[in-house]
Parts: structure tokens; sequence; C-alpha cells
């Protein structure tokens, strides 16, 4: 028979990962909200660009996508995602702190990015898999740091 303490241990780590588990989920949800709108931006800038363009004429539409896309998800997630978190920072510098952290995840999805373009990828599929590996480094920054 398992004892008394053992058996809440078992609960209370099955919680804290379903509680893990909520939050990504949440997250994502906001992610997908900044995605959407991210890509809306991109796509309807570089459509307007003619077809065979140097990749860096690629980079000005990317980086007021990518703007965009911080400035609408950090109040999602600082009132909703992460709403039961003691955060120890103001709401002012949760702001900053989260846009250093998209910024980390900027480089990532960038550097990804642009080295897909390199290898002659379709920039469609760059974009979407520097997102990817960016939405990841975003989650474990924000949640271990920022909103904690």
């Amino acid at each position: 028979m398992m004892r008394k303490s053992a058996k809440l241990w078992k609960i209370s780590k099955m919680n804290r990962k379903l509680y893990e588990l909520i939050h990504f989920f949440k997250f994502s949800i906001v992610g997908l909200l900044g995605m959407v709108i991210s890509t809306a931006i991109f796509f309807s800038i570089t459509s307007r660009l003619p077809e065979n363009v140097s990749i860096f004429e690629y980079l000005p539409p990317y980086l007021i996508s990518v703007e965009a896309s911080i400035i609408v998800t950090f109040f999602p997630n600082d009132r909703w995602v992460f709403k039961k978190e003691k955060k120890k920072l103001s709401t002012f510098h949760r702001f900053l702190g989260y846009h250093g952290t998209l910024f980390g995840g900027f480089v990532v999805q960038t550097f990804l990015f642009l080295f897909l373009l390199l290898v002659h990828i379709n920039y469609y599929i760059a974009y979407v898999e520097g997102l990817g590996a960016a939405a990841l480094w975003n989650y474990i920054i924000s949640r271990k740091a920022i909103f904690a």
C-alpha cells in the first residue's frame, strides 16, 4: 500500500504537469494570435515585392511583422496566460523583459530564416520554421524569467 505522503506527491506532480500543459496551451493560443498577425503583415508586404529580389529585401517586412507580434501578444500573456503568477516585476519591466526575451527568439528565428533562405528553401517554409524555433525559446524564457 502506498503511503499517504507518496500518494500526495504523485498527485502534486501530476497537478504541476497539468498546470504546465495548460500554461503552454494558453501561451500557444496567444502565440497563434501573434503568428496570424505577424504572418498577415509579412505576406501582405512581401506580396508586393518583385519575384527575384535579394533575400535582404525580405528583412524590413519581416522586422515590422515581428515587432507587431511582440506588442500584440504581451498583454494576453500577462493578463491571461500568467495571470496567477506572483510577478516580481512591474508591468513596464515585464514588458521590457518580454520584449528582450522575444528579441532573443527573434534572433533565433532570423538566423534560421536566413540560413534556410541561403540553402534555397522556399521563404514561406523558412518563415514558418523560424516561427516554430522562436516559439519554443519564447515560452521557456517567458515562463522561467519574465512572468515568474
